[in-house]
């Protein structure tokens, strides 16, 4: 098995906090994440979908800067892909999702 390094800016911090996990294996995608993390915070008037929509964003932008520098892919062109790519599955693939809400105990 094979995971990813805690990134060095969060490295110490105590209040860090893992939003998202993605695994490939067995044939298929799994996703742990973190939902209600604002919901359940006291006096929060945080909207978490939109929270999500940036994490999401933050991602692919993650995304295209790391093949900007391990593969010198143009930034632009590679989120126009991404944002093709991401659109296309979401109208193909949802709804219709498989999968558990599981809440830690």
């Amino acid at each position: 098995m094979r995971e990813l390094v805690i990134p060095i800016e969060n490295a110490g911090d105590p209040d860090a906090t893992e939003m998202i996990r993605v695994w490939l294996g067995n044939g298929s995608c799994s996703i742990s994440l973190l939902l209600g993390m604002y919901e359940d915070a006291e006096d929060c008037e945080i909207d978490e979908l939109e929270v999500w929509g940036n994490i999401l964003s933050d991602i692919a932008q993650h995304i295209a800067h790391g093949f900007k520098q391990s593969h010198d892919w143009d930034e632009v062109k590679t989120m126009a892909k991404l944002r093709h790519h991401f659109n296309q599955a979401i109208k193909e693939h949802a709804p219709g999702l498989e999968g558990h809400y599981i809440k830690e105990h």
